[in-house]
């Protein structure tokens, strides 16, 4: 191998290391920076309680999907609420929104259509959980809440004792 050739390939092999770090790095500021998405009220929410709802036993989930049925164009336009807010709001600060009260005022309104949503998901989820025993209850519950995250290997059954 010739010293030219040498040369050239470390160039080429500093420079993939280079952009390997670029994209590590990209990768790493993107998620820090990135939005809470799932973590309040909204569409991941409504599919977790329907999700729960299925799961329960024959009585309970046709009185159950009823209650749904009612609610559900209630819920929708919660979550559409939170949608338009979010899109008033992102809008507000693209336009370069100077003024801070403009912004403010937008957070506030996503603030309170994501408030309404939640007490309007929660107020369902109760009216659910009244008809059923204790044990339906705390499983009903558990699927209708859980987390989004994947369960820890360490865990038992996700319950949160360790495995021996």
């Amino acid at each position: 191998m010739t010293r030219r050739t040498l040369i050239i390939l470390l160039i080429v092999s500093g420079g993939l290391n280079l952009f390997l770090a670029g994209v590590i790095a990209t990768s790493i500021v993107v998620h820090m920076n990135r939005p809470d998405v799932g973590r309040g009220p909204g569409p991941r929410t409504a599919f977790r309680l329907y999700r729960a709802v299925g799961a329960l036993d024959e009585p309970q989930r046709s009185r159950a999907r009823a209650l749904l049925k009612e609610k559900h164009s209630e819920i929708r336009a919660k979550i559409e609420a939170i949608r338009t807010a979010r899109r008033d709001l992102r809008r507000r600060i693209r336009d370069g929104a100077v003024a801070p009260e403009a912004v403010e005022a937008g957070f506030r309104s996503l603030q309170q259509a994501r408030g309404e949503a939640r007490m309007a998901l929660h107020t369902l989820v109760r009216q659910i959980a009244e008809s059923l025993t204790p044990d339906q209850r705390r499983r009903f519950y558990r699927k209708a809440y859980r987390s989004g995250g994947r369960k820890h290997k360490w865990r038992k059954d996700g319950e949160g004792g360790r495995r021996e």
